[in-house]
Order: structure tokens, then C-alpha cells, then sequence
């Protein structure tokens, strides 16, 4: 999924959501694998592991549309040398990241989100 539909997406969603979580987490250089295992009942199955930006090392990938705290260090990671802020107000979050713009959602967590693949975005334009 390329940045705007992700952008859409988020703008759209009423709550937390792993797979959008995924598919920020891949944004910003996470890895997805797909490895297959026998479960208990011998029966075959699918197991998704996520690589970490910098190498090999298998993690989970944070909550980014439902923490506030994982939206503001994908915020940092999106914009290590800009400010931003989030607020919230009548069960809407707002964000911005410098002189962009205000993008609002249905949570502070989503805003900033929203926020922070919007400089992704501006940062693959220029």
C-alpha cells in the first residue's frame, strides 16, 4: 500500500488497528515474513514475523494507531528535526508535524499517524 492510501485509510479508521499498524510499520523499513509451522494438531499453518528497520532482529511491531506513545516515536522517526504538536477535543484528535498541515481523525493517536506519513509523504516529493 503506497503512503496516500495509507494516509486514507488512517483518516477513515475509528480505532486502533493492527493490519494499518502493519502497514505503517513497513512505511518505515519493518520487514514482513511469512513462516510456516505445524501447530499442535499437525496442522499447517502461516506465522507473520517482522524484522526491525536496521537488521534481522525479529519484533513486534508497536501500536502505533492505538498508543499515543508509539504515534509520537513514529512521529520522531518520520521527523527526527521537526516539531509538532497533538491535542484532542469533541472525541477528535488533531496533529501537526512544522508548517504542515492539521490533520484530524478519530483519535490523537490516528491524527499523529495521519501526521507523520504526511511528512513521509512531502520528504519522498522533495
Amino acid at each position: 500500500m503506497d503512503v496516500q492510501e495509507l494516509i486514507n485509510r488512517l483518516t477513515k479508521c475509528t480505532g486502533p488497528d493492527r493490519a494499518l499498524d502493519g502497514y505503517i510499520a513497513m512505511q518505515i523499513g519493518f520487514q514482513k515474513r511469512i513462516e510456516r509451522f505445524m501447530d499442535s494438531s499437525g496442522a499447517e499453518r502461516n506465522r507473520t514475523i517482522w524484522l526491525v528497520p536496521s537488521g534481522n532482529d525479529i519484533a513486534r511491531i508497536p501500536q502505533y494507531t492505538g498508543s499515543l506513545e508509539d504515534a509520537f516515536q513514529l512521529a520522531l522517526a518520520a521527523a527526527p528535526d521537526r516539531t509538532g504538536g497533538v491535542s484532542w477535543a469533541d472525541g477528535k484528535g488533531t496533529a501537526i508535524i512544522n508548517d504542515g498541515e492539521y490533520h484530524q481523525a478519530a483519535t490523537p493517536a490516528l491524527a499523529l499517524c495521519i501526521a507523520a506519513m504526511a511528512e513521509k509523504a512531502k520528504r519522498m516529493r522533495d
